[in-house]
């Protein structure tokens, strides 16, 4: 044991070496200060969870909301549905929204609204068949009136809502037949993005705005993503937004596999980024793996819930949205009805512990130190993070392993001690970690451990 121990550590420490050399080049660059204020300082400012729109059409949504709040995110998103709204032409019913923005202020949230849905007002009618089923309806705004009216529209909700510093993204996952009917083209999105960017711009100047919520990052098995060159191929817009927003689901894979597709991402696409354009952060605005009949069990849904924001903090993205709050149906052979923290009916998943727990524990620090990191390569290895607060009195490591074959390995943290109880994934006391008065030592599971450190005198 002592052997492999002092192996292992020397492995480690090469191994944080290499994470912060790529966290000091800016791979990812932090959030901007330039206009607005950030979404992230302390991990819990970055916390998000999906709240769905239709849910505000059912008597109990302030219960629902409230459950977000209690959850410990701090940012709430959801639908702001256009065509709700705008249901005759430059009419619009805010009753809606506006029951739930007053909500959102007495609960403390920040909303991130998403600037969505064709409006059949505005829209050319469509029949074609979109993700192999035959539709009817209406195409998202492209021509200059179209685009002219969505642009009316997101002037009055941005100068309506501004009070909430909300997060503005515009479209959802545009990259995609069924948000983007009856199929995807960049070009449009990106002069719609355009218009609507500048448009909130010139009305509410320190807006955040944020785009353009791609479906998935590039990916080692489909490199090429026509939605992001078109977006780095306009300047204007690249300019304006405040941060680019990608959703990362992992459909089974393991979080840290997430590592892979940025590199992708960043090789890809990012290299190319126009120097005289100041580079532009990314958030996350959807990850979550669903628990339906094929999916994940729900302990592995909360083993991994922290695993993926804290492997999005590594890679220097500070806002991750869960997606999402509460299944959305009551079907458990559909992947989209079993996302949810909470199950159908109101019960709370383990996740949500998990979920709650990383942000009471770690929610009013920030990440200071990766120790040591997965092989980014391979999405394999022991991590460990250490987070503080501000003045660096209260110190936590972040501590787990993606190795599944139940031999734990002992790591030694040279330079730290505990200074009080570990506690597991779910809030519980971390029985498992070992307490010794000299040198620190860990034994990282599959699950994350939060273990309270100071300084060895």
């Amino acid at each position: 044991m002592v052997g492999v121990e002092h192996s292992l550590t020397s492995k480690l420490v090469r191994r944080s070496r290499i994470g912060l050399i790529a966290i000091a080049c800016g791979w990812l660059a932090p959030l901007s200060a330039t206009r607005a204020q950030p979404p992230a300082r302390t991990v819990a400012a970055g916390l998000s969870v999906q709240f769905t729109d239709n849910y505000l059409h059912l008597p109990d949504w302030r219960e629902r909301l409230n459950l977000a709040s209690t959850l410990g995110a701090n940012i709430v998103r959801i639908d702001l549905n256009w065509p709700w709204i705008e249901t005759q032409p430059d009419h619009y019913d805010w009753s809606l929204y506006d029951a739930y923005a007053a909500e959102l202020k007495k609960l403390g949230l920040r909303p991130l609204f998403i600037l969505n849905r064709p409006n059949p007002l505005h829209g050319t009618p469509y029949d074609a068949v979109v993700d192999g089923k035959r539709h009817q309806g209406a195409q998202p705004p492209s021509t200059p009136a179209q685009i002219a009216a969505f642009t009316r529209w997101v002037v009055a909700a941005a100068e309506r809502y501004r009070h909430l510093h909300p997060i503005w993204e515009i479209w959802n996952e545009p990259d995609q037949e069924g948000f983007w009917p009856p199929k995807p083209n960049p070009q449009d999105y990106v002069a719609l993005a355009r218009k609507t960017c500048l448009a909130i711009r010139q009305h509410v100047p320190d807006a955040f705005v944020v785009g353009p919520a791609a479906a998935q990052i590039p990916t080692v098995w489909r490199p090429t993503k026509p939605l992001m060159q078109a977006l780095l191929n306009d300047k204007e817009l690249l300019t304006c937004l405040d941060a680019l927003s990608v959703h990362t689901h992992r459909f089974g894979q393991r979080p840290e596999t997430v590592s892979r597709d940025y590199a992708v991402f960043r090789n890809n696409y990012l290299a190319d980024w126009p120097a005289e354009i100041p580079r532009k952060p990314i958030i996350d605005t959807e990850w979550g793996d669903s628990v339906y009949l094929s999916g994940l069990s729900e302990d592995m849904q909360a083993r991994w819930l922290p695993r993926m924001i804290l492997t999005n903090l590594m890679e220097r993205v500070d806002l991750t949205n869960w997606y999402s709050l509460m299944d959305t149906g009551p079907n458990d052979n559909e992947i989209e009805d079993r996302f949810g923290l909470v199950r159908s009916d109101k019960t709370l998943r383990p996740s949500y512990l998990a979920y709650q727990t990383l942000a009471r524990e770690i929610g009013g620090m920030s990440l200071r130190e990766t120790i040591a990191r997965f092989d980014p390569l391979t999405a394999q290895g022991i991590t460990i993070l250490r987070f503080c607060d501000e003045a660096e009195q209260q110190c936590k490591l972040a501590v787990w392993t993606t190795q599944t074959d139940g031999t734990p390995h002992k790591v030694s943290v040279p330079g730290w001690r505990r200074s009080g109880p570990a506690i597991d994934y779910l809030g519980r006391d971390d029985v498992s970690q070992p307490d010794t008065n000299g040198a620190l030592e860990l034994l990282p599971q599959t699950s994350v451990s939060y273990i309270p450190v100071t300084v060895a005198r």
